[in-house]
């Protein structure tokens, strides 16, 4: 999986030089950060546009396609079916552990380099990718390492 995703980051990445930060993008990362930290589903879902794509670990969400060991979430509906679980009280308890640096590469992209349980033996970490455009996040791609057993 973690080939499937890299392959994708350097897909979407090549040839892109880092940028100024976009004011606009960093109030949508800084809302969605505010907002999965409160279990807020409602308020995250509008950082989102209606046609999102979301790429993700496969097995967060129970039935979602399992697609070379991602799931893929297009749409804003099925969006939220993520964003429900990893709002839930089972996964919140490790959302609120995460410190997280952005990184814009240009072109609407910016990658949030993330950490949670920092320090401790359930740290897990992982950089996500955003296209920002508009003020709505159209696509995501979640990547995660997880804490090491």
């Amino acid at each position: 999986m973690r080939v499937v995703l890299a392959a994708v980051l350097l897909v979407s990445l090549a040839g892109v030089r880092p940028a100024a930060q976009s004011p606009a993008a960093m109030q949508v990362l800084n809302h969605h950060i505010t907002a999965i930290k409160a279990g807020n589903l409602n308020d995250l879902m509008a950082d989102y546009a209606d046609d999102a794509l979301v790429i993700a670990p496969h097995g967060l969400v129970p039935g979602q396609k399992d697609v070379y060991g991602v799931d893929v979430f297009a749409g804003k509906e099925n969006v939220r079916k993520l964003f429900a679980v990893l709002t839930d009280a089972a996964h919140l308890k490790d959302i609120v552990t995460m410190t997280q640096t952005f990184e814009d590469r240009g072109h609407d992209t910016i990658l949030m380099h993330w950490t949670q349980h920092k320090g401790t033996p359930q740290e897990a970490h992982g950089t996500d990718v955003w296209v920002i455009r508009n003020g709505k996040v159209v696509t995501q791609v979640l990547t995660a390492e997880p804490a090491k057993k």
